[in-house]
């Protein structure tokens, strides 16, 4: 976390970026600060964590014994890991859409960019979705559509998942926000 000294550092570094003299050299908070799309690689991970985690408790919910298991307080958690998915998912979004703008983009690469794009689009759709139908129901397991909603959970996990493995093609195989001088 970056203290107000450091703050106040990274408000004069902006300040001077356009001044004769600077050697372009940032601490690593300066860096987080003036360029988030840094930040997108740290981020993507726990939307993705969290939504293979409630597919394999939804899922294993229903596959084990419905009925005792449906009324269990433990798998009552999937509302809340819910919640912090979307909100993983909206944040991870955001932070791709700025990261984009820090890439220097070939045709192959933006091909993937666009996949990665659509999928991460898709995902965070589909866990709006399943979020506020959780929330709606009060955060019970929806016993009458429990088939929709485990394929509409599962179709999401896949979305996810496919989103990250483009994300990793596109740095892996890419370079996408690698420095070049690294390469």
């Amino acid at each position: 976390m970056c203290n107000s000294l450091q703050i106040r550092a990274v408000i004069r570094a902006a300040n001077s970026l356009t001044k004769p003299g600077w050697d372009g050299s940032l601490s690593a908070c300066t860096k987080a600060l003036i360029m988030p799309y840094d930040l997108h690689p740290l981020l993507v991970h726990f939307p993705v964590a969290l939504t293979i985690v409630i597919c394999g408790l939804e899922w294993g919910r229903w596959l084990l014994d419905r009925e005792r298991l449906v009324n269990a307080s433990f798998w009552a958690s999937a509302t809340p890991l819910l919640f912090l998915a979307l909100l993983g998912a909206i944040v991870a979004v955001i932070s791709g859409l700025i990261s984009e703008k820090g890439i220097t983009e070939s045709v192959a690469l933006h091909d993937l960019v666009e996949t990665h794009q659509l999928l991460a689009f898709i995902a965070a759709g589909g866990l709006a979705v399943l979020t506020f139908w959780r929330i709606s129901l009060r955060g019970a397991f929806p016993r009458k559509q429990a088939m929709v909603y485990l394929l509409l959970l599962l179709v999401v996990t896949i979305a996810v998942g496919a989103a990250a493995y483009y994300g990793g093609l596109m740095v892996y195989e890419h370079g996408a926000g690698v420095n070049p001088q690294l390469l």
